[in-house]
């Protein structure tokens, strides 16, 4: 008797484990822009809405080619209701270029890298893929010409994008001519899934290619992890 429970205890918990390694971590990332306002709010939803994290960005503002942009970031756990970090970015041209070459340092500590990305990427499923803009210039002909443009340049974003991941949905694309007044908003949104499995499998095969280059982990953890960090800048 007392073996049958171990067994079924242990068929119930391997089912678990499977059931858990298969389930989908959902992102979906909407965004929108008008005028001088910009929004992003990214949600993560894993292990069937147990756990749940939303990384919102109210605002994105350009002030000056020297300062670069100001970014409000907050982010949430839906899960526990509570606020985990709240804050104001910085980003100019310095501050792109030394993360540029921390990124340089990475890809030389990590035995192919590309390949590990593309590798992982191919594993992502775009569900929902929305994007309207809605543009005028103030004059009938060039707007057309303007809306013509926009149709160009969503088409060739889109084709790249989906070279590297699985396109599951039929993308809804839409670009409103606003004749004769000045407007440009732009509406979006888009969701991502990839298996629990494949997620951590994918952060396995990433630390055994940083393993195999000399010195490699501890050039990951110095450069993610430095000394004295701290969560705002």
């Amino acid at each position: 008797m007392l073996d049958m429970f171990w067994a079924w205890a242990a068929g119930m918990i391997g089912a678990l484990i499977v059931l858990l390694a298969l389930s989908q971590v959902r992102i979906r990332i909407t965004f929108t822009h008008q005028d001088k306002n910009d929004e992003i709010l990214l949600n993560l939803r894993a292990l069937f809405g147990l756990v749940q994290v939303n990384y919102y960005v109210p605002t994105i503002r350009f002030k000056n080619w020297a300062e670069g942009f100001e970014l409000h970031t907050a982010q949430v756990n839906v899960t526990a209701d509570r606020l985990m970090k709240d804050q104001k970015k910085q980003i100019n041209l310095e501050k792109m270029k030394e993360a540029y070459e921390k990124v340089q340092v990475l890809l030389q500590h990590c035995f192919h890298f590309q390949e590990w990305l593309s590798g992982t990427m191919r594993r992502i499923h775009c569900t929902q893929f929305n994007w309207r803009t809605s543009v005028g210039i103030g004059d009938a002909p060039e707007t057309a010409l303007l809306v013509g443009s926009i149709w160009g340049i969503k088409s060739m974003i889109l084709r790249f994008l989906f070279r590297f991941i699985q396109l599951d949905t039929q993308p809804q694309l839409q670009v409103m001519p606003a004749f004769n007044q000045k407007l440009f908003v732009i509406e979006g949104a888009c969701i991502l899934q990839i298996r629990l499995v494949y997620l951590v499998s994918a952060g396995l095969r990433l630390l055994l290619r940083i393993l195999k280059v000399k010195g490699g982990l501890k050039v990951w953890r110095n450069v993610l992890l430095p000394a004295g960090s701290s969560g705002s800048t």
